[in-house]
């Protein structure tokens, strides 16, 4: 069983960096166990982009930042695939991640049966830095501690089925 997880943002917006230094934290983490099936990455693109990202693998966690979800800044939530909104973007090209995955199964892509999404509230500041608020940074070990529970049961259920 092939799993990813992805931290998504920019990693010079602030908070919005949190799903990049999150992957970063895993990465580091996990580089030394030499862990066989789980890849870990930063990307920095949505829709199309990510969707195929995510092809050839069976299993994926993503990490990204949120905003307008009614929780208070760095509030950690596990939302599936079915969570998100489908939405048009203002571009032909590309379109929401749900779009993009549906658009991509139709097409035969082999896609994660399991998509699982960690979304970590920020309040978007639109300005340029490279250091996340306190209340952000104060997520990233709930956010490993979910990431290292997810990689456990991904093993446990490659070892069971094998």
């Amino acid at each position: 069983m092939k799993s990813l997880i992805i931290g998504l943002g920019n990693p010079i917006m602030g908070d919005d960096a949190i799903g990049c230094v999150c992957a970063q934290a895993i990465k580091e983490e996990l580089d030394p166990l030499d862990l066989d099936g789980v890849e870990v990455d930063l990307f920095y693109r949505g829709g199309i982009s990510l969707m195929e990202r995510l092809i050839g693998y069976d299993r994926a966690l993503i990490i990204d930042a949120i905003n307008d979800s009614g929780k208070s800044t760095g509030s950690v939530t596990h939302l599936s695939l079915d969570d998100i909104p489908s939405f048009n973007s203002n571009s032909p090209h590309d379109g929401s991640f749900k779009i993009a995955i549906d658009f991509g199964r139709k097409m035969g892509e082999h896609l994660p049966l399991q998509i699982d999404l960690l979304a970590v509230e920020i309040e978007p500041k639109f300005e340029f830095s490279d250091e996340l608020s306190a209340e952000v940074n104060g997520c990233i070990e709930e956010v490993m501690c979910w990431s290292r529970d997810w990689i456990r049961k991904e093993n446990a259920f490659a070892a069971k089925n094998s």
